[in-house]
């Protein structure tokens, strides 16, 4: 059976962050300190992102804490985007584009990542402190962007477009930059529409 995985990055509005920011933020918070959850990075981290540990890692870091709240995420997307900056969408069939991301990042560059796994809700001020660990996560050699290349095709199970390749491993840093720069909050979510 086929479905369709997606992840958004949505720069959005403090003051509709902030209202979303209780229903929300819980349920990121809890599935990131879940016992399975934690068993998978420490898991993740003793193996690391390899062809062997590529299905588990991915089918365990399915869409969870806002795949269940969708309906709320795509109120607070209407509500409060800031359709002036860049956003990333990117789906993938058959597979998830946030864990795919993941899993190509590494457990090392992925620690810097705030959220679980492409689920996260952050304050303007948020945004701008982040940055600059974004930046660092995100910073590739020419020889580490062909591996995260690989990595990343392979998670997504070679369904994945060369533009959302691209976006998955280069566009992060340009949304994450405008929505510091435009003093905006982020609203990021993978989940199964």
């Amino acid at each position: 059976m086929s479905f369709l995985g997606m992840w958004c990055l949505v720069p959005m509005k403090a003051d509709v962050i902030m209202q979303y920011t209780p229903d929300l933020q819980p349920a990121i918070e809890d599935e990131a300190a879940h016992p399975s959850s934690r068993d998978l990075l420490q898991w993740w981290q003793e193996v690391g992102s390899t062809e062997a540990s590529r299905h588990q890692f991915v089918e365990s870091a399915a869409p969870s804490a806002l795949d269940e709240r969708i309906c709320l995420v795509y109120e607070a997307w209407k509500h409060g985007r800031d359709e002036s900056l860049p956003y990333l969408a990117v789906s993938s069939r058959n597979s998830y584009p946030a864990a795919a991301m993941a899993f190509a990042l590494g457990p090392e560059r992925f620690a810097h990542l705030p959220g679980w796994i492409g689920d996260l809700i952050l304050t303007p001020d948020q945004v701008r402190r982040s940055l600059p660990a974004i930046e660092r996560a995100f910073t590739w050699s020419i020889q580490s962007r062909r591996q995260a290349e690989r990595l990343l095709a392979a998670a997504l199970r070679d369904e994945g477009d060369p533009a959302d390749v691209d976006a998955l491993l280069d566009g992060v840093p340009p949304v994450w930059r405008a929505a510091a720069e435009a003093d905006r909050g982020l609203l990021g979510a993978q989940f199964i529409p």
